[in-house]
């Protein structure tokens, strides 16, 4: 019951342009219980988490201050298993090399057949995690990002929006989640991506974006493609 953002500009912009955005999604949404943010940095992949509110994190304007990107990811969590409301667990996760970062909202059904696989691999006890490293095993097979979203969504089943960050600037959404769908639109310069809050009516637009043009509903994977016009 998490929420995703995804935003993609043409010229670098500060995490502070995106921060009203995020403030109102997690006031919204259902996501409560950690968040998260990462940014592409040159030829890696930046990443900032916090285990709870967005609201109530002391530290997130002074850490993020000095972050300037074309490309943003951001998780706002609501765990299916209170238990696992830790640092280890709150996304987006960043491959240790930090070519790529990764996140999930939903149910994987099938985690618990794969969590063995992953074992020494695992540093929480989220299914979502499972998801992280099964997907990461499909890039290193060598598949495209899209394919390696659905080939993970098709080995763990259940309900799912992805997002996906990567070194060389791909950014990809993936919505197999009817119950909270994700909708593209363009807005103040940038390309985005957001989940609907839980809310199946217009209320995404309605609270955070009145002034979104070009919504459309994401079905399967979708690239983030910057804006013709320049910020």
């Amino acid at each position: 019951m998490c929420e995703v953002l995804a935003v993609r500009w043409q010229r670098p912009a500060p995490f502070a342009e995106l921060m009203p955005w995020a403030e109102k999604m997690e006031y919204y949404g259902l996501g409560s219980f950690g968040w998260g943010v990462a940014w592409l940095e040159g030829e890696r992949v930046g990443c900032y988490r916090f285990p709870g509110r967005l609201s109530e994190d002391p530290t997130a304007r002074e850490r993020l201050a000095g972050v300037s990107s074309t490309h943003y990811l951001v998780h706002f969590r609501r765990p299916t298993r209170l238990g696992t409301v830790q640092l280890d667990d709150t996304q987006p996760f960043l491959a240790e090399d930090e070519r790529f970062a990764f996140c999930h909202n939903g149910y994987f059904t099938k985690e618990a057949q794969f969590r063995k696989r992953y074992g020494s691999r695992l540093r929480g006890q989220a299914d979502s995690e499972v998801g992280f490293r099964m997907f990461e095993d499909f890039l290193g097979q060598g598949l495209a990002v899209e394919e390696a979203i659905r080939r993970t969504h098709d080995e763990l089943q259940g309900n799912a929006n992805i997002g996906y960050l990567g070194a060389d600037g791909e950014l990809v959404v993936f919505n197999a989640y009817p119950k909270n769908q994700l909708y593209r639109f363009k807005l103040d310069g940038a390309d985005l991506a957001a989940t609907e809050l839980h809310s199946p009516d217009d209320s995404l637009f309605r609270l955070i974006f009145p002034e979104a043009t070009s919504r459309r509903t994401v079905t399967g994977a979708d690239t983030l493609a910057a804006p013709e016009t320049a910020r």
